[in-house]
Formats: C-alpha cells, sequence, structure tokens
C-alpha cells in the first residue's frame, strides 16, 4: 500500500493552581532541661504548572497517536496555526473525545502524578491528606498531527506503519 496522508487529532491543556495538602509533623523542643514533643499542623499549596500536556483526541486513533506522539516537536514553532489550506487534499480523523471529558483526562492523569511527588516529597508529614481541588485547566488547544499511514508485510503478517509528518520518522 503507498502511505495515505492524514491528520491525527490531539488535544493539548496547560494546567495550573495548586495541590491542596495538609499533614502532621512531631517538633521536638527544649524547655530548659527537658525536652518536649508537640503535634504541628501543616497546611500549605504546591503549585502545579503543566504546560502542553496531550491528551489523544480521538478513540479510533488513540493507539497511533500514543505511538508516534515521542516523535513530534509539540512545543514552540513546530505547531503551525490552523489554515483551512492545510486540510484541502490532505484528510483528517475527526475528534471524538470531548474537550471537556479529554479535560477531566488531563487534570486526573497530572493530578496522579503530583500527588506521587508530593507523597515522596512530603514523607515526614504524617495523615497527609492532597486535593486537587486547586488544580485548574488554564488553556487547550486542538493540534492535528500531520502523518501518513501504511501496512507492510512481515513474516505473513500486516503491520501498521506510521510516519511523522513533521519530520519523516518512523515508527511500527
Amino acid at each position: 500500500d503507498f502511505p495515505r496522508g492524514v491528520y491525527l487529532p490531539l488535544w493539548t491543556f496547560d494546567l495550573g493552581g495548586g495541590i491542596d495538602y495538609r499533614g502532621e509533623t512531631i517538633q521536638t523542643e527544649t524547655d530548659g532541661l527537658r525536652q518536649v514533643q508537640r503535634v504541628v499542623h501543616v497546611r500549605d499549596q504546591y503549585p502545579v504548572l503543566v504546560n502542553d500536556f496531550v491528551i489523544p483526541a480521538s478513540k479510533k486513533t488513540a493507539d497511533i497517536i500514543t505511538r508516534v506522539l515521542p516523535t513530534f516537536d509539540l512545543l514552540g514553532q513546530a505547531i503551525k496555526p490552523y489554515d483551512p489550506r492545510y486540510l484541502a487534499d490532505w484528510p483528517a480523523e475527526i475528534y471524538d473525545i470531548s474537550m471537556s471529558d479529554a479535560s477531566l483526562e488531563a487534570r486526573g492523569q497530572i493530578a496522579k502524578q503530583y500527588n506521587e511527588r508530593l507523597h515522596l516529597e512530603l514523607s515526614h508529614l504524617d495523615k497527609l491528606q492532597l486535593s486537587s481541588a486547586g488544580m485548574i485547566v488554564e488553556s487547550f488547544k486542538l493540534v492535528l498531527l500531520p502523518a501518513w499511514i501504511t501496512e507492510i508485510r512481515f513474516k505473513g503478517e500486516s503491520h501498521s506503519v506510521l510516519i511523522n509528518g513533521q519530520n519523516g520518522r518512523i515508527v511500527s
């Protein structure tokens, strides 16, 4: 088969705000000749700063996007602003994962990453409680990744081959 060009849809999200946390620690103080321990309650917020967190925008192509995504440059000038002329002779996979569903997924994945990090960084606190209620989606974009898709036969089996339309890198 000849490779066929297609745009693959992807949501990107910028997240901010913070993860609220609280816990307890024991402080030892010297009072004259004796040491006194007291419980100190800690309450604070850990900042969340995430730029261009990606979520596939199509259930049908999620596996393909996940495999080819690491080969794309999603920062700076590499992502071009939308121009309808780009779609003149290339088909685009239509997104079927709504922005709201994708944002919930992004928020959930980021909260999980920060929770894992905070459990390690705040391991000195007892009764640690975390809340992602202060974490917000600050902005989002629908990005169309240019790719070519084809199939090759290898050892009697058909394998999908993806070619990054940005830089020509191949993923199979």
